[in-house]
């Protein structure tokens, strides 16, 4: 390939901007998370965010104290169905414990205490639990400091005693047939990548067994559980591709691959008996097909769905398979025969309520869970029998002091260029009026949707006379069009759809709406690059563990899965797509203007979104900014890329009483 004198010299102006803007901050990475000059700056910027907060104080006391007094009345909650005992973590005696019942619902057992296990850490999540299939174990993936870096620890449920089994591995866990060993995915070093399958044994009997390596370092290794007990699927993928291996339970062996990789085509499997079913896009649009064991390369077509809808996700079932369409926003479980016709079909929810399936029982229980909310009805449990038909109500949570005819919420549709963009919205209808602030939220990446779900933190918020608003601009999901439409290349098409959302917003019934920004994590890229692009569309922003030094991020492959998702954000390595990175990059677009008062929130242990991304941005827009801010930091020492549940609601309060008083002083100016 040649290069004239004037491409050269681009490229390495190209090359030379990605460090320049970054530099006078760099000094603020630190690798280690124990260097004292780094460590002191957070800290005194964590007692500045304190002293502007302190005025709110009060009102943060004030929302913790609401919802603690409207935790809701639980209904009944699907219990995982194992043999002849269910299991499930719930509060129970005021501790959060790991409990098994009789089927018909009577005498509770305490299995593992939680509660006491979290207590010996100021960070805690229980990544995963499985018990073992002879029922005598449980093994725990816990996490003590945010890193994702989960110890995995084997319970004997009859003695109580534990033992360490691995350290430093991904949250997946699987028993082998024998309930003596257990399979778990390694993590590459420095990166984080899920790239290595062990097997590991109870008790450390026999030295650990490596299995297989991903070496592609684009693509990531994980597994998951079919529905025939002898049998998991291996899965090796990157952004728009996959491969699958059987790994059999009984012996351990693995499988060569289902079908080789290929650019673009995507299969996920499940076992049934002795066939195999595929979800897959192999000629373009998601199909299932379904092959037999002892030849699972010969696919063939055994339900397509309609045109328009795609299939999201599918279940197998003694009484045939169960699959999950979607087309536009409105989900749909078509339970089939085994020959494939539809048997019986029923909506999930509506446009603006949220609905997701839980399968609490094996192959042969022929149960799926259904729960469904919206932003002003509170979370219920229904139950299909995919044999019978039959859906019921299993439950329905009881808040004390909620009445959901004093809400509203609705769905609506907003511009932007050649699509109208969907947006979810509640307030409480006594409280609403022209001038009602806005708090809109966005997410836009992975094509993953941001749900409209219930929460008593944001029935505060409309208590308060806020509209909470959804904007699912392109870039999340109402298909994979949608998706692909708003990221990579096209990451601007998201950003220009929120903005256009917020502009369209300020006017929202014919009145003039204060817009405040919420976003988290990739949420953060499209919050702070519209705050660049249009400043005087927001009052104000909170950034939650925010990716916003995006160039440089994706230039340094040692940062964890940055060469796995160059689809999402596009390729820094490539000419074109840096340009085009460039371009939208929070960071490296913040320039001399006048910009809205800013909380950023990040954790010092977070591997996913460093919290260098957030400290150097908010550094950088203390800088360049014309307002007053103010322009806040608050470091979370004990914290990840999540926060440990005990201190979320609290960091809630602070971030939804900074955008309150917020609100309340732009309506006090003259």
């Amino acid at each position: 390939m040649k290069f004239n004198s004037i491409n050269v010299l681009i490229i390495i102006l190209m090359f030379a901007g990605i460090n320049i803007q970054a530099n006078e901050f760099d000094w603020l990475r630190d690798d280690s998370r124990e260097n004292d000059k780094v460590v002191n700056y957070l800290q005194q910027q964590n007692q500045q965010t304190e002293a502007w907060l302190k005025p709110t104080v009060p009102l943060q006391k004030e929302l913790l104290a609401e919802w603690s007094n409207n935790r809701p009345q639980r209904g009944e909650q699907p219990w995982l169905l194992i043999g002849n005992a269910e299991y499930n973590i719930e509060n129970h005696n005021g501790r959060r414990s790991l409990l098994t019942r009789e089927l018909t619902g009577q005498n509770i057992k305490v299995l593992v205490d939680i509660s006491l296990r979290q207590e010996k850490s100021d960070y805690y999540e229980l990544g995963a639990w499985t018990i073992s299939s002879d029922l005598h174990y449980v093994a725990l993936a816990e996490d003590y400091d945010g890193s994702e870096q989960y110890t995995i620890t084997v319970v004997d449920l009859f003695t109580q005693k534990e033992v360490v089994i691995a350290e430093g591995y991904a949250a997946n866990i699987i028993w082998g047939q024998d309930s003596k060993s257990l399979y778990l995915i390694g993590l590459e070093k420095n990166t984080q990548r899920p790239n290595t399958l062990h097997r590991f044994y109870v008790a450390n009997s026999k030295p650990a067994e490596f299995l297989l390596e991903e070496t592609s370092k684009d693509w990531l290794l994980s597994f998951y559980s079919s529905g025939n007990k002898d049998y998991a699927l291996v899965q090796s993928n990157n952004e728009s591709s996959s491969e699958q291996r059987l790994l059999s339970l009984k012996s351990g062996n693995l499988s060569v691959p289902i079908r080789p990789r290929k650019t673009d085509v995507e299969y996920y499997a499940d076992v049934d008996e002795e066939t195999l079913y595929l979800n897959s896009n192999l000629d373009g649009v998601f199909k299932l097909y379904r092959s037999s064991l002892s030849e699972p390369s010969k696919w063939s077509i055994f339900y397509q769905p309609k045109l328009g809808a795609q299939i999201n996700n599918f279940y197998l079932f003694s009484a045939g398979p169960v699959v999950i369409t979607q087309a536009d926003q409105i989900k749909k479980i078509n339970v089939l025969s085994k020959s494939g016709r539809v048997r019986f079909s029923t909506e999930l929810g509506t446009k603006g309520s949220v609905e997701w399936l839980s399968r609490s029982g094996d192959y042969n229980s022929n149960q799926l869970h259904i729960r469904t909310m919206s932003m002003i009805t509170p979370p219920k449990w229904d139950r299909l029998n995919t044999r019978t038909l039959q859906r019921t109500l299993l439950s329905q949570d009881n808040y004390p002091t909620f009445d959901s005819a004093l809400y509203y919420t609705e769905q609506v549709y907003i511009q932007s260029g050649t699509e109208k963009i969907p947006v979810t919205l509640a307030y409480r209808k006594d409280k609403f009026n022209s001038e009602s602030a806005i708090f809109l939220y966005g997410y836009g990446a992975y094509g993953m949707t941001m749900k409209p779900y219930f929460m008593p933190q944001i029935t505060s918020l409309m208590d308060r006379g806020i509209v909470y608003a959804i904007a699912h601009v392109r870039g999340g999901y109402k298909g994979e069009e949608w998706h692909h439409a708003g990221a990579g290349i096209n990451k601007a098409v998201s950003i220009s759809d929120f903005t256009q959302v917020a502009e369209s917003m300020k006017g929202y019934k014919n009145g003039l709406h204060p817009i405040f920004a919420i976003g988290g994590s990739a949420g953060g890229t499209l919050v702070s690059a519209s705050l660049n692009k249009c400043p005087d569309l927001f009052s104000g922003a909170v950034l939650q563990v925010p990716f916003v030094d995006v160039v440089a991020s994706m230039s340094d492959t040692s940062l964890p899965l940055t060469a796995q998702q160059y689809d999402e954000w596009g390729n820094p390595h490539l000419t074109s797509q840096l340009l085009i990175m460039r371009a939208y990059d929070p960071i490296r677009n913040l320039k001399i203007q006048d910009y809205p008062p800013v909380l950023t929130r990040v954790g010092l242990q977070d591997r996913r979104v460093p919290y260098w991304e957030g400290a150097k941005y908010i550094a950088k827009l203390s800088q360049m900014s014309q307002s007053s801010g103010p322009y806040l930091l608050y470091t979370d020492f004990k914290a990840g890329h999540a926060s440990d549940r005990r201190q979320s609601l609290a960091n809630q309060a602070r971030e939804y009483s900074f955008l309150l008083t917020l609100d309340k002083l732009t309506k006090a100016e003259p």
